[in-house]
């Protein structure tokens, strides 16, 4: 038997190092793929470049689909990018004020949010829990009307938006909701169209056969949580004055924006705005319990953690006058901020006047729970 000569030590070496090579690039490629473990959020967030947030002809902004630990750490910039139409990349971007949370599948492995690429195909797009893959949902940028707030199904196969339609000769302004099934065909519109009526969706219950809405209309005195029923088989208006609805994961509760007690906030001698506040209650509408009591911050986009023990919401202080333009973009004390199911623990956990948070969501999947904060 012909035996094969031994490798030369310099010749063993030389593959040791190419080995480790190897190693270091595919281990760099799995770290830089894989979300970090444990409990995570995400956000699109709005970076203020220099002189952006005053001068309408300096720098863009960066835009960033951004997830980041239950405290704010280990912060993960995803699709960062500047927001200039001549950029070829997908780049998130906030619509219609504060609406269109982004939005996780129930394994967390998928994440939808707005985004533009290129000028054209602004829509909804589907990104891997990395930012990686990112792609347009199909039917999402098509027509003039503009789309927004995702909401995907817990199984991952259906996403439910809103199509906004503006006619400015007629002062005409409707929105309704849309589904789209992920593995192809056209969407399909579930409510109707009629001028100053609103139908905004947030959320569907832990086994996607109701669908929580906003609905608002003018013949109202103000915005209504509706859940519809997937099966066609109609809907019920929930809580009245509110907004926003989120079910918990388990299920039992929904929080929601609300406007029972009628907190005002007086910008000037002509602005009033009503302050919303978060509230929590059961999933047939009883237990109706406020959490949060201010007169100058405005609460929006709450978000259960996985195991139904906190909420995550943006605190947006009404105080900064933040409805001008640039105030708007780049609103000062645009906070994200956690508090326990019971009221108790409010905590801040993002915050940065250069920075924009537009939304907030929970990662969903195993070993994503939170459980509550301890204070």
């Amino acid at each position: 038997m012909r035996v094969a000569p031994a490798d030369s030590a310099p010749v063993r070496l030389v593959r040791l190092l190419l080995l480790a090579v190897v190693i270091q690039v595919v281990c760099a490629a799995t770290g830089s793929a894989a979300s970090p473990p444990g409990p995570r959020l995400a956000t699109v967030q709005m970076i203020a470049t220099k002189g952006s947030e005053r001068d309408e002809n300096a720098s863009p902004p960066l835009m960033a689909l951004t997830t980041f630990g239950e405290s704010g750490e280990k912060r993960r910039y995803l699709l960062k990018e500047l927001l200039d139409d001549r950029v070829k990349k997908v780049v998130p971007f906030p619509l219609m004020g504060l609406s269109g949370s982004p939005s996780w599948s129930a394994n967390g492995s998928t994440v939808a949010f707005l985004a533009s690429k290129a000028k054209m195909h602004r829509g909804i797009y589907l990104a891997e829990a990395d930012g990686s893959h990112p792609r347009l949902a199909k039917g999402t940028a098509k027509g003039t009307d503009v789309v927004f707030n995702p909401v995907l199904s817990p199984d991952g196969r259906t996403l439910a938006f809103s199509r906004w339609r503006f006619a400015g000769k007629r002062n005409y302004s409707s929105t309704t909701t849309w589904i789209a099934s992920l593995d192809g065909g056209k969407p399909r519109r579930l409510t109707r169209w009629r001028d100053d009526l609103e139908f905004i969706p947030s959320s569907f219950s832990p086994d996607g056969s109701v669908l929580a809405l906003t609905k608002d209309d003018e013949n109202l005195d103000g915005p209504r949580v509706v859940l519809m029923r997937m099966d066609g088989s109609g809907s019920e208006t929930l809580i009245e004055l509110a907004e926003e609805p989120v079910i918990s994961p388990d299920g039992s509760r929904i929080a929601f924006i609300g406007y029972k007690d009628q907190s005002v906030f007086e910008e000037d001698d002509t602005h009033r705005y009503s302050v919303g506040e978060l509230y929590v209650a059961n999933i047939d509408g009883s237990g109706v319990r406020r959490l949060t009591q201010n007169h100058t911050v405005s609460e929006l986009a709450p978000s259960w953690d996985p195991s139904s023990s906190r909420i995550a919401y943006i605190g947006l202080s009404t105080a900064t006058k933040y409805f001008s333009f640039f105030n708007f973009m780049f609103p000062e004390g645009n906070s994200i901020m956690e508090i326990n199911a019971d009221g108790s623990c409010p905590t801040r956990i993002l915050s940065d006047p250069k920075v924009a948070n537009y939304g907030v969501a929970w990662q969903p999947g195993p070993g994503r729970e939170a459980g509550p904060i301890e204070c």
